[in-house]
């Protein structure tokens, strides 16, 4: 974790936003009081995400019944 001013990170910006690229945390103070801390994004694999399958909650029996009998009690 790295404490800078905001005048410093002004003046050197790209060469900060690429500690935080690597995994560092930067805090940036102003007149001493932290103001802001810049972290790294976390990058979501949206190919795992869409390829999980969904978790059934349901008993197979049940995900098999007919219809027909769920309706009878609201006809």
């Amino acid at each position: 974790m790295i404490t800078i001013s905001v005048t410093n990170f002004r003046n050197n910006m790209f060469t900060y936003l690429e500690k935080i690229e690597a995994g560092e945390t930067i805090i940036l103070e102003r007149n001493k009081k932290e103001v802001a801390r810049l972290v790294p994004s976390k990058q979501t694999n949206w190919r795992e995400r869409m390829s999980s399958k969904p978790e059934i909650l349901v008993s197979a029996e049940k995900l098999i019944e007919p219809i027909e009998d769920i309706w009878e009690d609201y006809l």
